[in-house]
């Protein structure tokens, strides 16, 4: 397994001690008024784990480029300097695990992150406990109570920021959910289009993972509006969010679970339109298109998934997609020279880009 680069582990390790500073403050506050509360906080502590911190990295290698760009600082900056960007990352943790949450009670999903959900693990907790109600509903609500939590916690780690900063995350907050809902609708339909497959994936991953990341970062550093940086980095950004989608959807099917964290194949199970199926639908031949019909059927069996990413290999898409990668991180690296953020973080960018379209899980 390709470890992270050490530009997104020596963000990560800071925003990690942030959360974990958040949850034992929250828990002491809220044991303290009634003990089982503390309850959802240790669920959302439990989730909150496993990230890889890859749009906390995205953010705060934009602001020190912007903070040298405007000649504020070239040298290593202070703990204390550094402190609003890495709440800003640590809140980004957080909104991908309310995100996640939500998206687990969406799918169905029995993990993530190597760990039983939290809808799984509360309805079980109902069933032990002989308590009243229906299990199912009873876990999913709690899931649903526990990600809203993470969701107010992200704001609350957001501060008071300036307007454009502040303008960014309420933009990506909306994207995120909207996407979620083509997403979801994509599958219910049945759609198989490339297109739609790409839209999900501007939404859901290149904006929300990528772009707003990079613009946020970069507003934290100055307190005025820089409209021709946010469009520079957007540009870079795009073609990176692309590309780690992609990667996210061959892992999705081609993946080690263990890895992963979730099962191989359960993407198919869900029917969810991914710029892989979309391309295998687009070049199979009419017996092909029988075995990739298969997708969205919840009852997949392993030996039915490995029939369809058979298919994926022969009909050449899973090629196409690993081709469509290596397009669009040249395309990134040839982008960050346009990035008025000196070489070094030029750089950097290149290298957090490689690692997003290159990793393992």
């Amino acid at each position: 397994m390709a470890l992270p680069p050490p530009e997104i582990s020596h963000v990560a390790s800071r925003v990690d001690d942030r959360l974990d500073q958040l949850f034992r403050h929250e828990q002491d506050r809220w044991v303290g008024v009634e003990p089982r509360l503390g309850e959802a906080v240790a669920e959302l502590q439990r989730m909150s784990g496993g990230g890889k911190r890859i749009r906390a990295a995205f953010c705060y290698w934009a602001w020190r480029g912007n903070l040298v760009n405007l000649g504020l600082g070239s040298e290593q900056p202070s703990e204390e300097s550094e402190k609003t960007v890495i709440d800003c990352g640590a809140a980004f943790e957080l909104l991908q695990t309310f995100a996640l949450i939500h998206d687990d009670i969406m799918d169905g999903a029995d993990t993530r992150r190597g760990l039983e959900t939290i809808h799984i693990r509360q309805a079980r907790r109902v069933s032990e406990l002989d308590w009243r109600g229906e299990p199912r509903r009873y876990g999913e609500g709690v899931a649903i109570l526990v990600g809203d939590l993470s969701h107010v916690y992200a704001d609350q780690l957001m501060g008071v920021s300036s307007p454009s900063a502040r303008a960014i995350w309420d933009e990506l907050r909306i994207e995120l959910n909207l996407g979620q809902y083509l997403d979801m609708r994509s599958a219910a339909a049945g759609d198989s289009d490339r297109q739609t497959a790409q839209d999900v994936a501007t939404f859901k991953s290149a904006l929300y993972t990528i772009v707003r990341p990079l613009q946020l970062g970069s507003a934290l550093a100055s307190p005025l509006p820089q409209p021709d940086l946010l469009e520079a980095l957007d540009a870079f950004g795009r073609p990176v969010g692309q590309a780690f989608q992609l990667r996210d959807d061959l892992l999705g099917v081609l993946g080690d679970p263990d890895h992963v964290g979730k099962p191989v194949g359960d993407d198919l199970r869900e029917g969810k339109l991914t710029e892989l199926v979309a391309s295998a639908f687009e070049r199979a031949d009419a017996g092909q298109l029988t075995t990739l019909s298969l997708i969205g059927k919840r009852d997949l069996l392993p030996a039915q998934v490995d029939e369809i990413v058979g298919v994926m290999e022969a009909t050449g898409a899973i090629f196409d997609i690993e081709t469509r990668i290596d397009h669009l991180v040249e395309t990134a690296s040839t982008l960050a020279a346009d990035l008025p953020f000196g070489a070094d973080i030029r750089h950097i960018m290149v290298t957090l880009a490689n690692y997003v379209a290159s990793r393992t899980h």
